[in-house]
Order: C-alpha cells, then sequence, then structure tokens
C-alpha cells in the first residue's frame, strides 16, 4: 500500500502544472535578470538605430541667420517712442530768456522765465515762500512793457482771466524789460500764426521771435 501510495504523489508531481509547482527564489531572480536583459537589449537596438540614422544639417545661410538676432519691432518703437518724449520735455523746458527784480527795489526779488512753451512768473514775499504762475504761450494775449531810465517793467494778459486781472512785474532791469517784451510777443505772433519753431535751435529761435516781437518804430 505504502509503495502504492508513493507512485501516486509522484505522478501528482509529474503532472501538476508550472504554476503549481513551486519555484526557488534563484529561479524567480534569474528570470527578472533575463527580462531585464531583453529589455536592455531592445533600448539599444534603438537607441543603436536612430544613431545609425543619417541628420540633416542646416546649410552655411541657414546656420547664419539663425545667429542673427531677430529684431523687436514693438519694442524698439516704444523705445524710440519714449526717447523722443524725453527729448521733447527736455526741449520743452529750455529757457529762452529770464529776468529778476532789482534788489533792494524788490526786497524779496520777483523772477519771470520764458521757455519754449510756458512763461512762468514766480513772486516772492517773505523767505521761502513764493507763488507760481505758469501760462502758455498760446493763451497770452497781450505783453506791454514800460520804461525809465534805468527800470522797467512788463504786463501780461491772458486769455484764462478777465480784462482786470493781469500781471504787471516793476523794476526789472530796463533792458531786461525790454528783451523780455520783445521775445514774449515773438512768440505770441509765431503762434498765432501757426509758425512753426520746434526744428530752430534755441538761437536762431531767440533771434527769430525777437525780430518779430521788435516795434517797428523803436528801432
Amino acid at each position: 500500500m505504502e509503495d502504492e501510495e508513493v507512485m501516486e504523489n509522484d505522478m501528482l508531481n509529474v503532472t501538476a502544472p508550472k504554476s503549481q509547482q513551486k519555484v526557488s527564489p534563484y529561479e524567480l531572480l534569474l528570470r527578472q535578470n533575463k527580462k531585464l536583459g531583453r529589455f536592455a537589449t531592445a533600448a539599444f537596438r534603438e537607441v543603436r538605430t536612430v544613431l545609425h540614422q543619417e541628420i540633416p544639417l542646416p546649410s552655411k545661410e541657414q546656420f547664419l541667420q539663425s545667429l542673427t538676432l531677430t529684431p523687436r519691432t514693438k519694442f524698439t518703437q516704444d523705445s524710440k517712442k519714449i526717447d523722443q518724449l524725453k527729448r521733447e520735455v527736455r526741449k520743452s523746458h529750455e529757457v529762452l530768456a529770464s529776468a529778476r527784480t532789482v534788489f533792494p527795489m524788490k526786497l524779496f526779488p520777483d523772477r519771470v522765465i520764458l521757455d519754449r512753451t510756458k512763461i512762468t512768473i514766480v513772486r516772492r514775499d517773505f523767505f521761502w515762500s513764493s507763488n507760481v504762475v505758469s501760462i502758455r504761450i498760446e493763451d497770452i494775449l497781450n505783453v506791454a512793457c514800460g520804461t525809465g531810465p534805468l527800470f522797467g517793467s512788463i504786463s501780461i494778459s491772458s486769455r484764462v482771466m478777465n480784462s482786470i486781472d493781469h500781471f504787471e512785474i516793476s523794476f526789472l532791469w530796463r533792458n531786461d524789460a525790454i528783451q523780455l517784451k520783445n521775445l514774449i510777443q515773438g512768440y505770441v505772433i509765431a503762434k498765432h500764426n501757426k509758425i512753426n519753431t520746434t526744428e530752430l535751435s534755441r538761437k536762431e529761435l531767440i533771434e527769430t521771435i525777437s525780430e518779430l516781437g521788435h516795434d517797428s518804430d523803436t528801432r
């Protein structure tokens, strides 16, 4: 009976499927190494195939063209506009003439400044205090000048004020008052006649508006 049981067990072990047979850890490790080896071999073959393919190289013209920087049109245009704006701002503050009241006739001297866009009147009544008024050249209606042996005065009327309220600056040196009146009057005439003075240099502009504002009977 024992011999028969042994033979049956042997038959069962032989006919049992592989999935039910016991596998040793060494065999599992060996199978995994084989799988990794097949995967590495397939990857190496793919890489070797890619490396053996012919890669087209760019021509000399294409290579040089790729090295040239593509200009940023919008950035360049914006930079030009900003630079132009800065130049216009600096140019607008370019002083054409200025005059100061005489001390001690005026204890705290006033000042009149004419630039390319406006006339600025600075009145001082005490230390570290001032009243500043700016008038565009286009808004000036009239400028008058009164002179004496030594001193002179100018009176400026603007369209943003009534006919009574105007600015008068007295106790200027006589020549300063005359020169300032001629320049302001000439600039007003040029603006009202739409004469383009933006392209003129400072010296050319002073000569032009001084000639325009010079009174004929005082030559």
